[in-house]
């Protein structure tokens, strides 16, 4: 009796040691961050930087798997069926963890039930650009096009996050658009530049540039203040929909169930990470400002994104597929 009492308080004491332990060996083998959009995306740059400087940190691959569809429900819904075990890995957005749950009438994953939201890794700011070769050079002049040939003008929505931002736009402006849909905004983009589009809202990182080498016109950026990349732009609040003031955000997750000591450790390491030096000279030319927060925090400020996405979608007007 005594025997198998010490036997089984030794095994206790082992799964004790054993939980913090298999936490500080993590990674043990190669880790995926799964990224939900095309590459050269915002999502994208934000993911390779981190995986880049993850590797360096933990010793282990830290491997991009880009999986563009559906406004990256598709990978979002895959990302949440994964084995919980910190190996396979999102970096999802506003788009998967905000707007795409008003988006579609059948989404194939839970934003806020199915996943473990591990770090804040930035917000984004965007353009709104333009087919150079088209004779419109401000918004006003987009608006008057607009009302001139309602339905006529088509845009871009290589992500929910743009397809809000237009939709919002047109119904404050007062005007209609036409919609094409893309897998993810570098496709996207590249219609805009080629004259087949001829408008689209899109993050600074993936347009900046194709605005500075001039094969995109950008007339606008959609948040409330001016940005310090291209001071000379007017907000769209100021020059035709009030109180206009979007951007979107990326972060990292986990399937649900993820130990909660891998959870902290990829937040302490995400957080090191943006605040170092040459990433945030990395990020600032790109539009993203980095915004580290605790796995608590981002928690809730996900959750709080649900509730804001969803209201913007439907004060828009746009209808679930």
């Amino acid at each position: 009796m005594r025997f198998l009492t010490a036997l089984t308080l030794g095994a206790a004491i082992a799964l004790c040691a054993a939980a913090p332990a298999g936490a500080q060996s993590y990674p043990s083998r190669n880790v995926t961050i799964v990224v939900p959009f095309a590459a050269g995306s915002g999502s994208d740059t934000a993911a390779r930087v981190l995986g880049q400087h993850l590797a360096a940190r933990l010793k282990q691959n830290f491997i991009i798997e880009n999986r563009a569809g559906a406004t990256g429900a598709i990978a979002t819904a895959a990302v949440a069926k994964a084995a919980p075990d910190g190996y396979t890995l999102l970096l999802g957005t506003n788009s998967t963890h905000g707007s795409n749950s008003a988006l579609y009438k059948k989404l194939a994953y839970d934003p806020i039930k199915d996943f473990a939201p591990i770090a804040h890794t930035g917000v984004f700011s965007y353009f709104l650009v333009l087919d150079p070769k088209l004779p419109i050079k401000s918004v006003g002049d987009l608006i008057a096009a607009a009302k001139a040939k309602p339905g006529e003008i088509s845009y871009a929505g290589g992500s929910s996050t743009s397809i809000v931002m237009a939709e919002s736009f047109a119904k404050g402006a007062g005007i209609q658009l036409l919609k094409v849909p893309y897998r993810s905004n570098p496709p996207a983009l590249t219609d805009v530049i080629g004259g087949r589009i001829n408008m689209m809202f899109c993050d600074m990182s993936s347009a900046i540039g194709s605005v500075n080498s001039g094969s995109l016109r950008a007339i606008a950026v959609t948040t409330k203040n001016r940005s310090t990349l291209a001071p000379d732009l007017p907000t769209i609040a100021e020059t035709a929909v009030k109180d206009f003031d979007l951007a979107s955000w990326t972060g990292l997750f986990a399937p649900a169930g993820t130990p909660n000591e891998i959870v902290e450790r990829l937040n302490t390491e995400v957080n090191a990470i943006l605040a170092l030096p040459d990433v945030k000279e990395r990020f600032a030319p790109l539009g993203i400002e980095a915004q580290p927060v605790s796995a608590a925090e981002f928690t809730r400020y996900v959750q709080g994104e649900v509730v804001k996405w969803t209201a913007l979608v439907k004060e828009a007007g746009i209808e679930p597929e």
